[in-house]
């Protein structure tokens, strides 16, 4: 009897905790140990994600094997309470990167009042981007994160996009006004109701920067980690590269073999990068 008591006291001990938090009618998913760590990592999926994509909850599932707490969030794009699913296509699209970069900022206020010592902010994909947007914009006001990880970023700019809708679309959304709604080809979406605030925010706005320009422009200590079979983003890791040398607050990873969502096995590798890096 003695024995079976110790063993509950030994796995209650050890025991995470995990909460779902709302703000102003925004979702997040809060994991912790139930004897506090030092160290926390805000998590952010890629574009019309959700905070239980199977990157995301393996993420947060493995972070907490090695210490470190995590919120991981769900942008609302202009929905309130969103779920945990994919945002759809057909409805009409009223939301623009400032909103989503107001709501990382919400979360990271968060968990800046919390008191950990250590902050990381994981972003895959166009969360990454945004995820370096949002630092760069606020950083004169924030607690400094120790590592900003970007996994399999886009390198999307607005003279690509220019190119590729005037090339392949015939229209040129440099003209598009703001109070258009559009049919249009839209974050994955074919034919999407768009506003034309809305789609410009994404495709062309100069108040946001590609992840080259984002860069560039930051001193933070930077991990990009990309996948050598990555056929969304396929590139990355070949314009990074190109970066490096110049930078020395920015280390370049590709795993071999991996994809976009750095599934399977490969998340062992993935996680190997990040926890190696989080111990330096």
């Amino acid at each position: 009897m003695k024995n079976t008591l110790l063993t509950i006291l030994i796995l209650f001990s050890s025991y995470a905790l995990s909460d779902t938090v709302q703000q102003n009618k925004l979702n997040a998913f809060f994991l912790t140990q139930d004897n506090k760590t030092e160290s926390i990592a805000l998590l952010l999926h890629g574009t019309r994600g959700h905070q239980n994509l199977e990157l995301i909850s393996s993420l947060r599932e493995s972070l907490l094997d090695i210490g470190i707490d995590s919120l991981s969030i769900n942008l609302s794009y202009g929905v309130e309470d969103r779920n945990n699913d994919f945002l759809p296509c057909d409805i009409h699209h009223q939301h623009t990167v400032k909103d989503s970069l107001d709501e990382i900022k919400l979360w990271y206020k968060f968990i800046s009042n919390k008191g950990y010592t250590k902050l990381y902010l994981i972003g895959h994909s166009r969360g990454a981007l945004d995820i370096l947007n949002f630092y760069l914009n606020e950083r004169d006001d924030l607690m400094n994160p120790d590592i900003i990880f970007l996994l399999a970023p886009i390198i999307d700019s607005d003279y690509g996009h220019k190119i590729n809708y005037q090339a392949n679309h015939n229209i040129d959304i440099e003209s598009i006004n703001i109070k258009d709604n559009l049919s249009i080809n839209f974050l994955g979406c074919e034919k999407a109701s768009v506003s034309g605030e809305t789609f410009k925010s994404y495709y062309y706005n100069p108040e946001t920067k590609s992840l080259i320009e984002a860069l560039k422009s930051s001193s933070v200590q930077t991990r990009v980690i990309t996948g050598s079979e990555d056929k969304i983003t396929p590139n990355t890791h070949q314009v990074v590269q190109d970066l490096v040398s110049e930078k020395n607050n920015i280390r370049l990873f590709q795993i071999d073999g991996s994809d976009h969502f750095f599934r399977d096995f490969y998340f062992d590798d993935l996680m190997e990068i990040i926890s190696t890096e989080v111990e330096k």
